[in-house]
């Protein structure tokens, strides 16, 4: 045998010669998702709309020496999520380049907020904090658009590039990740953050309607999700470092996750999410699945799963 045994990991996991789009992937968990899928040779296009982040990350984080020999790349290319013209204009420019798309990884959103009350506070100061959130900030443009409706039109955008993938070197059909969160399957509000939580409810549920439908014999793009508990990012850490990278205080992270009640005694890594992510991108008997990686969190809370 001349080559790695066809069930390693090296095998199994290979993205050599894929292409990949990872939305939001400058910073956090899209970052994470996009060294893994470049560290295991895929060619990847993170987007954002801060050009100074992405290009940061694709120097720092996509050169040779940080991807290994067997490595891809790491490509910046800048885009809102929540415009159809810059999505279109990204799509137009990768198709002039690649003619196909192996993976899209929809992974930007945004945290929408809170009431600022508890239900102990009683109806009149909860039901007041609630009232006074944002329709058209919070709730339409930050949570709806970005969580929920924005992976719907970047995914039709990209669809007749992912239905090209089986024709392509792999051979794999085309393939959807949709980063949703464990905090769309939960009864459990966090808090008081309604709006996130709703918008990732919806992300799941558009998840399981696109598998079903791009499962036609005349399109056959698999799609699944990913339901993530806490991992270190912008969102929930406030900040990340000079290499756009996120860190977070342990004893921080155990107060309120003993506040909310979960046993869980850390946030996730890079590898927590890296091993469910080449699951996902590389093994074509999963479709229509919404994976839950949250270190047991959902164990402990109020779900409907």
């Amino acid at each position: 045998m001349t080559g790695p045994h066809p069930l390693s990991a090296a095998s199994l996991f290979s993205l050599t010669g894929s292409v990949a789009v990872v939305t939001g992937g400058g910073t956090g968990i899209g970052l994470m998702i996009a060294q893994t899928l470049a560290a295991n040779g895929a060619k990847v296009y993170i987007t954002g709309r801060r050009k100074d982040v992405i290009e940061t990350s694709a120097r720092v984080h996509g050169s040779p020496d940080k991807l290994g020999p067997q490595g891809g790349s790491i490509i910046p290319m800048v885009m809102d999520v929540t415009s159809k013209d810059s999505i279109k204009a990204v799509v137009d420019e990768i198709s002039q380049k690649e003619g196909h798309v192996d993976l899209l990884v929809n992974n930007a959103g945004v945290w929408a907020g809170r009431a600022l009350a508890k239900p102990e506070e009683g109806p009149e100061a909860f039901g007041n904090a609630m009232f006074a959130e944002s329709i058209e900030d919070g709730w339409q443009r930050e949570a709806f658009l970005t969580n929920s409706i924005s992976p719907y039109f970047v995914t039709a955008a990209f669809l007749p590039l992912l239905a090209k993938a089986a024709q392509g070197p792999t051979g794999r059909a085309g393939s959807v990740i949709n980063n949703t969160s464990v905090s769309g399957l939960l009864r459990l509000t966090q808090n008081g953050q309604f709006s996130y939580n709703v918008s990732k409810g919806a992300a799941n549920h558009l998840t399981r309607q696109m598998a079903f439908d791009f499962s036609h014999d005349s399109i056959r793009v698999r799609v699944n999700g990913i339901a993530l508990g806490y991992f270190p990012s912008e969102m929930s850490t406030g900040g990340s470092d000079e290499n756009n990278e996120s860190t977070y205080s342990l004893e921080e992270w155990r107060q309120y996750a003993s506040s909310i009640g979960a046993k869980v005694p850390r946030m996730g890594s890079p590898r927590d999410i890296a091993s469910a992510i080449l699951l996902l991108a590389t093994n074509d008997y999963v479709w229509g699945e919404i994976v839950i990686v949250d270190g047991g969190f959902a164990l402990s809370m109020p779900g409907n799963m």
